[in-house]
């Protein structure tokens, strides 16, 4: 078992010698070994864990316990303490659970899922009973990630496996209502545990042969209000009853357990007082702790009075113990209110003693109870570190806070450890002001071992806010330190590694990797933070950097470390790499809603790579981009990081260019260089000036675009990021080519063509790219053009295989957009088709007719067929001619007669439209988004993909082309796909618990079709949750009529059972 795990934690309590079994209680906890979950609720002293002990005891089922304390409020502890609660019990519990307790210092919510998931496997290969119980949960019950893993867990435990919690606070659990309507949950309330008169005279008389009048237990049952512990108290005492009932009267509860606690202590002699107090200053003991603190004689004096003391409360084995938490607080005051000497001698002997243990938490209390502020500070100091890991950062701090500025001066090193806990909740400023104070301190006392630290960690502020330039010179000083420092090697090479990483943020990838070399730092050390990922990243290494971190994916040794944190990187690899479905999957698994400062960071940096990857999914809403980078903006305002912004703006820019914003898309890409440009980030500033040429050549201004694209080439010079070598070869390449400068295009096309090559960098011109073109028509024009130069297709053949375009044919000249929801409407460059250049109604039915037949040749009298079904063949065949050459001309305004078309390819009487690279419709985007929502497990990013291709569905297919029955069958096929999305949405919000919303889209389903069961049994249900039954009920009869008079059937036995569970 691990050495911080406290066992005494892990030991149930035995029965107590004088506990009443209450039928009540008893019965109801009997039920517990068909249910999920158990709960005992109640104040202190109702008899809860005496309660549980008995019921333990009585039966035979195996059973594992956890006494949850105020120091298990962190996710890692309070796993920890479950884990070996059951492993204790069960020694191959968790056999196959390698390495599950190496949390993030933030988890994600992927590894709480993770865990929990292991947790109920490992449950499941449980063949027997067993009961999990959790003492005084209601410590940790305020956790966010505690709460989330155990809800979770109490929904998949498998039915053998039984939880009871006990509690003086209600769990709040959003799980519990439906655990109580399935029959799945216990409650002993507060309730359940009050005496009768009844139970008190059975108390009194059986369990301490004290035979009392009736009168006599009214007054007890007025007194106390049938409170277990003070009737347990009266019944101690033998002598004067009546008096003791008279003192109870009209005391506060608090004053109520005062006063008991003060009767029981002057029921004992001097010696027994002595060693109750003694005792007193542990919130657990045993025997062993007692002889070792205090000697052999008060361990026997220990082994009497459990056997006569109701305040004692046995653990499991009767080997370890602790007082009724009232009882103890009374102790401690009345030894501080005798002895104050004495009590804190004790205290200082108990830190010395848990220092040398091992035991940090028990060590920091007791020191904090001596008052002595150079005992808390060094014992805070000496176990710093692993308060640090374990990511007690806000705990840590205050300890900290609460002392003088004098002792802080005394244990300056204490200044560093509170800079390293703000750096951690990215608290920069906080974090800052701690590190110079430690640095002032240092230099006086000239340690230089705190000195260097300190320095390192201001670095490393500007390495988390990528502010390389300010990193630098603290980097530089902190390594001048090492050989008066005289570090430990592991401390070293994380110096070392920093100074690497700030090489990367400079944009010197190169020189990093070659300092990784010079300086030997291990594989283990150039992992963290991900640095050998970002290495190879900045140098256009792409697939070698994706592989890397794809295996670190499911991995918990790495921290997350802002702009380093794993997914968030992996995302933005996979957007240079052209998988945007991949990468935007990867950003949202880093999109979380956390309490803490640093998580938020991460969230900004994942809504960013968001942007990115919207700016190319969605092109048609390019305003959903723009949200996430705004978002990002105002969460790197409010912690005041301005660095973090500039790849904001650069994505903002390119947003505002295509909302034809060319002034705003200027400052933009402005305000992101200013940053760049003060901390010297090479790389990024590179990325900000090709987002400047993409501006500048989106409106026609080439000889700007070409000035900023030279400025790209120079820092990726400087970087040796071939990727980002090939990006500015293509735009000199493209630049030259609106330019006709033949000389400047052949040279950096032929170049950008080589690299792609040599590097693998397909994806660059297979798929649409953020850094690319925003169609890849350009580059099928821009092949042709190479080939008219160069009287050559050998080097473009390649190429046009990764377009899948045929060579041989000709190029078109424009892009087409096709809106095909509601009215038809085609767009050309940008620019809306308006209705005379159509000329014929029949040319635009053509056109839908190919479009639709994209795939294949279409033969003549096909299309004749379709579209002019009664006509004459003569007339079939004038009109078919009309029809398409003025399709022809509205397609190819510009061409040439004779010459021919590059948009319908003709074989003898043979049509077929090609739409390859310069056709994109809104047809096309609703059939992959609102598919990808429909695979997506996860009912948020599943709600996100459908929200998308709902939005695109603004009317019926070509509505103004209703009566032509030949669209009626595709027609039907689109509404019944996006109504199975809407259906697919309005579940995805009951497993969200979002009725609300489960109502109002499964209402917008039936307003498509009002024989929609599915639709009806949502908003059932949806109302059944929302707590409004007459409306859930209403809702049944109206989907009884409507099947009736629609279709005359009756409802589906489902909806039958769900009305049925409705009145129940």
């Amino acid at each position: 078992m691990e050495d911080n795990i406290l066992i005494s934690k892990l030991i149930p309590p035995e029965p107590a010698i004088h506990y009443m079994r209450r039928a009540k209680v008893m019965k109801k906890l009997a039920r517990s070994h068909h249910t999920k979950l158990t709960i005992l609720h109640g104040g202190a002293g109702f008899g809860k864990s005496s309660a549980l002990a008995q019921f333990l005891a009585d039966q035979s089922n195996a059973f594992s316990w956890y006494q949850v304390t105020e120091d298990d409020d962190d996710v890692l502890p309070f796993l920890r303490h479950l884990f070996y609660s059951v492993r204790k019990v069960y020694p191959s519990f968790g056999e196959t659970m390698i390495g599950w307790d190496q949390l993030s210092m933030f988890p994600k919510v992927e590894e709480l899922n993770k865990l929990f998931t292991m947790f109920v496997n490992e449950f499941c290969k449980m063949r027997e009973p067993f009961f999990v119980i959790l003492d005084d949960y209601y410590l940790v019950d305020h956790i966010f990630h505690i709460h989330y893993i155990m809800e979770k867990l109490i929904l998949h435990l498998p039915p053998n496996v039984h939880l009871i919690i006990s509690s003086r606070t209600y769990p709040s659990w959003g799980c519990i209502r439906n655990l109580r309507l399935n029959h799945q949950l216990v409650e002993c309330v507060e309730e359940d545990f009050v005496f009768s008169a009844e139970e008190i005279q059975v108390f009194f008389e059986d369990y301490f042969q004290h035979y009392i009048t009736k009168e006599q237990v009214a007054k007890i049952l007025r007194t106390t209000e049938g409170w277990a512990i003070a009737i347990l108290f009266l019944a101690t005492q033998s002598i004067d009853l009546e008096k003791s009932i008279d003192k109870l009267q009209n005391l506060s509860s608090n004053d109520f357990f005062t006063y008991l606690s003060y009767e029981v202590f002057e029921g004992l002699n001097d010696f027994e007082q002595d060693a109750i107090m003694k005792f007193s200053i542990f919130e657990t003991f045993s025997y062993e702790l007692i002889e070792v603190f205090y000697g052999e004689v008060f361990e026997e004096q220990l082994k009497i009075l459990v056997n006569k003391h109701v305040f004692i409360q046995p653990l499991s084995g009767y080997t370890e113990f602790r007082y009724h938490v009232l009882f103890q607080q009374f102790l401690e005051l009345k030894l501080m209110e005798q002895d104050l000497d004495t009590y804190h001698s004790l205290h200082l002997k108990a830190t010395k003693y848990f220092t040398q243990q091992r035991n940090p938490v028990k060590a920091v209390h007791h020191a904090m109870k001596t008052k002595n502020e150079d005992l808390i500070a060094s014992t805070l100091a000496y176990f710093a570190n692993q308060f640090i890991e374990e990511g007690k950062f806000d705990w840590f701090i205050e300890r900290i806070r609460e002392l003088s500025a004098s002792t802080m001066a005394n244990h300056f090193q204490l200044y560093y450890y509170e800079g390293e806990s703000q750096r951690y909740r990215a608290q920069y400023e906080k974090a800052k002001k701690a590190y110079e104070k430690c640095i002032i301190c240092a230099k006086e006392c000239l340690s230089y071992d705190y000195l260097l630290r300190a320095k390192a960690g201001i670095a490393h502020i500007y390495l988390d806010t990528i502010q390389p330039s300010l990193a630098e010179t603290y980097l530089q000083e902190a390594l001048e330190l090492v050989e008066q420092a005289k570090l430990e090697e592991d401390y070293l090479q994380f110096i070392q590694k920093q100074y690497a990483e700030n090489l990367v943020n400079l944009g010197k990838p190169y020189e990093a990797e070659k300092w990784v070399s010079d300086v030997g730092l291990s594989s283990r050390v150039v992992r963290q933070g991900n640095l050998d990922a970002r290495i190879l990243l900045r140098q256009g290494k792409l697939q070698e950097a994706r592989s890397l971190l794809e295996n670190r994916l499911d991995s918990y040794s790495l921290i997350s470390d802002t702009y380093r944190e794993t997914d968030v990187l992996y995302s933005f690899i996979l957007i240079l790499l052209g998988d945007y479905v991949t990468a935007l999957e990867s950003a949202n698994k880093s999109i979380l809603k956390k309490e803490n400062e640093h998580a938020q960071y991460i969230l900004a940096v994942a809504y960013l790579r968001k942007g990115h990857t919207l700016l190319v999914l969605n092109p048609a809403d390019i305003g959903e981009a723009e949200q996430y980078y705004e978002k990002t903006i105002e969460i790197m305002d409010s912690m005041d990081v301005k660095r973090a912004k500039a790849e904001s703006y650069m994505g903002l820019a390119i947003v505002k260019s295509r909302q034809q914003q060319l002034e705003q898309a200027l400052f933009n890409i402005k305000l992101g260089l200013k940053e760049t440009e003060k901390v010297h980030d090479h790389w990024v500033s590179a990325l900000l000036y090709v987002a400047l040429s993409i501006v500048y050549v989106e409106h026609a201004h080439y000889l700007e675009a070409k000035e900023a694209i030279k400025s790209a080439e120079s820092k990726f010079k400087n970087s040796k990021d071939y990727f980002g070598l090939t990006i500015v070869s293509f735009w000199r390449a493209y630049i030259a080519y609106m330019q006709n400068d033949e000389v400047e295009f052949t040279s950096n096309f032929e170049l950008c063509m080589a690299t792609i090559v040599e590097k693998k960098y397909d994806f660059f011109v297979r798929d649409q790219h953020i850094f690319g073109p925003q169609h890849n028509l350009v580059w099928w024009q821009m092949m042709h053009h190479w080939n008219t130069l160069k009287k050559s297709a050998v080097k473009t053949k390649h190429f046009y295989k990764l377009i899948e375009i045929d060579a041989d044919i000709p190029v078109p000249a424009h892009m087409y957009t096709i809106q095909l929801f509601g009215a038809i409407t085609l767009y050309r460059d940008g620019e809306v088709i308006v209705e005379k250049e159509w000329q014929r109604e029949k040319a635009k039915e053509l056109f839908i007719y190919l479009y639709l037949n994209r795939t294949r040749f279409v033969s003549k009298e096909e299309i004749i067929n379709v579209l002019w079904p009664k006509a004459t063949e003569e007339t079939m065949t004038r009109d078919f001619k009309v029809a398409y050459n003025a399709l022809l001309k509205v397609l190819e305004p510009n061409r040439l007669p004779r010459i021919e078309s590059a948009y319908v390819v003709r074989k003898q009487s043979m049509y077929k439209l090609i739409t390859q690279q310069c056709m994109k419709s809104d047809l096309y985007f609703f059939r992959q988004f609102i598919s990808l929502g429909m695979q997506q497990k996860n009912p948020n990013l599943s709600n996100e993909w459908l929200l998308r291709g709902i939005r695109i569905y603004t009317g019926d297919f070509i509505a103004d082309k209703k009566q032509s029955e030949w669209l009626q069958d595709i027609r039907e096929e689109l509404k019944y796909i996006y109504m199975e999305g809407i259906e697919r949405l309005a579940q995805n919000y009951v497993r969200l618990k979002e009725f609300s919303k489960t109502v109002y889209w499964a209402e917008h389903l039936l307003k498509q079709d009002n024989t929609w069961e599915e639709g009806y049994r949502l908003i059932m249900y949806g109302y059944f949750q929302l707590q409004n039954r007459t409306q859930a009920v209403r809702w049944f009869e109206k989907c009884e009529q409507v099947l009736k008079d629609e279709l005359n059937i009756e409802p589906m036995e489902t909806t039958i059972q769900m009305y049925e569970m409705i009145l129940k």
